[in-house]
């Protein structure tokens, strides 16, 4: 559908930065966002990831010039003053975040590309390693970290991330943008890693690592990107109507505040407040238990099924439901401890095998190293008192992994009744 053109000059394509990926995901919203520059104003997340952001920054560089991998004495001074929000975060991460100085090159460094991959508006940082090309900028990113092993040949990009729920990096434009940003400023780099550092969890992050021989695909994702862009801006000046599309990307549209949104009577964001959303969230899972123990002392005292079958004549029922699992079992049992062979050696049928295997097949040994055994199952018998000093000796060679999920809690950077909205802080998308 198209109506009557604009009477005014083609909208300025502004560069294509990784924050406007989300935003692109609704047509509507990027017009009244970035073409008619109606944002929503700043709230507590976007002000958290800057301060937080410009805390590492700062830090980072100061440990590069002093020459060490922490000083706490300066975190504490770099994070003088930020918001409470921000504050907990870095207070998490202090103790445990290290710089490898002896590689940094910079830390919230501007990268520009134009319109044919060029680098252009070379920063101050960069002058003398790289032409510029001097056009406008098409691409721009800024990098949080910027580190080189020129031994190597590789590249490091590390971005702090204060997101509650951990990503995959790959999934997005920002990784591909960033490694190609590299890679055409830097022509002895063959290979870029980027990372993601959660900083809400101790030792979190998550990578992804690019070749010179990548070049083409990530080349592909950007332009692809930009030419999206430029369409969105081709149709607006066109005077054609605007597609709206319901996503994550809702929560921060201008048209969520005032209900204008061209869809908002379906537009799931609209429905409810988050609260509200949390209440039931509480209600239901409530509910739930309730529910469900009536439903076993019901299957337990008659001994009968539940059983409903809906209008299309397909039956659900609820009752016990056999299954069958395997279990590896790390020793052999007897009736009074374990059995150990001829040489007074522990039984271990399964880790046997599995040697066997790695001895014959050498070239095909590696995933040896990803096998486990349960966590859940041996922390029951290491957690007590006889077995104390085991338990510790254990601990010191146990890998951790911190695992995030969705799930109703208090979180650790929630904030005292006695603080108002008006001290809460935001960040970026």
């Amino acid at each position: 559908m198209t109506s009557k053109k604009h009477n005014f000059s083609p909208s300025p394509i502004p560069p294509l930065r990784q924050s406007l990926e989300p935003v692109m995901g609704c047509p509507t919203f990027y017009v009244e966002s970035v073409i008619k520059g109606n944002k929503t104003p700043g709230g507590m997340e976007s002000v958290r990831g800057t301060q937080i952001h410009r805390v590492v920054a700062e830090y980072s560089a100061w440990c590069a010039t002093k020459g060490v991998a922490m000083d706490l004495n300066a975190f504490d001074r770099f994070a003088k003053g930020v918001g409470p929000v921000a504050a907990r975060i870095l207070e998490g991460m202090r103790d445990s975040y290290k710089v490898q100085f002896n590689n940094l090159f910079a830390t919230e460094l501007t990268m520009s590309l134009d319109e044919d991959l060029r680098p252009t508006e070379v920063s101050e940082a960069m002058e003398g390693t790289i032409p510029d090309i001097g056009k406008p900028a098409a691409y721009q990113g800024t990098l949080d970290a910027l580190l080189f092993f020129r031994d190597e040949l590789k590249s490091w990009i590390d971005d702090a991330k204060s997101h509650p729920r951990p990503f995959d990096p790959a999934e997005h434009l920002q990784a591909k943008m960033y490694a190609l940003m590299v890679f055409q400023h830097f022509s002895w780099v063959q290979e870029v890693t980027f990372r993601l550092v959660f900083v809400r969890f101790a030792n979190l992050s998550r990578v992804v690592t690019y070749t010179r021989q990548d070049l083409p695909t990530l080349m592909e994702a950007v332009k692809s990107a930009r030419e999206r862009q430029k369409m969105l801006h081709a149709d607006y000046d066109a005077g054609k109507k605007m597609e709206v599309i319901a996503g994550s990307q809702c929560i921060y549209c201008p048209l969520l505040a005032n209900a204008t949104c061209p869809i908002a009577k379906w537009n799931p964001q609209m429905q409810l407040t988050p609260e509200q959303r949390l209440n039931f969230n509480l209600f239901y899972s409530a509910f739930s238990k309730v529910n469900n123990k009536a439903m076993k002392e019901y299957v337990d005292g008659t001994g009968k099924n539940i059983t409903l079958k809906d209008f299309n004549g397909k039956s659900y029922q609820f009752g016990p439901k056999e299954s069958e699992s395997n279990i590896y079992p790390l020793f052999k049992a007897t009736a009074t401890g374990v059995e150990v062979d001829a040489q007074n050696r522990l039984v271990m049928p399964v880790v046997d095998l599995l040697s066997d295997y790695a001895y014959a097949s050498p070239e095909d040994s590696a995933w040896l190293g990803k096998v486990q055994i349960s966590s859940t199952s041996l922390t029951n018998y290491l957690k007590t008192k006889k077995r104390a000093v085991l338990d510790l000796a254990v601990d010191d060679v146990v890998e951790k992994v911190t695992k995030v999920k969705l799930a109703v809690s208090k979180p650790l950077d929630s904030l005292p009744d006695d603080i108002t909205d008006e001290d809460e802080e935001e960040e970026e998308f």
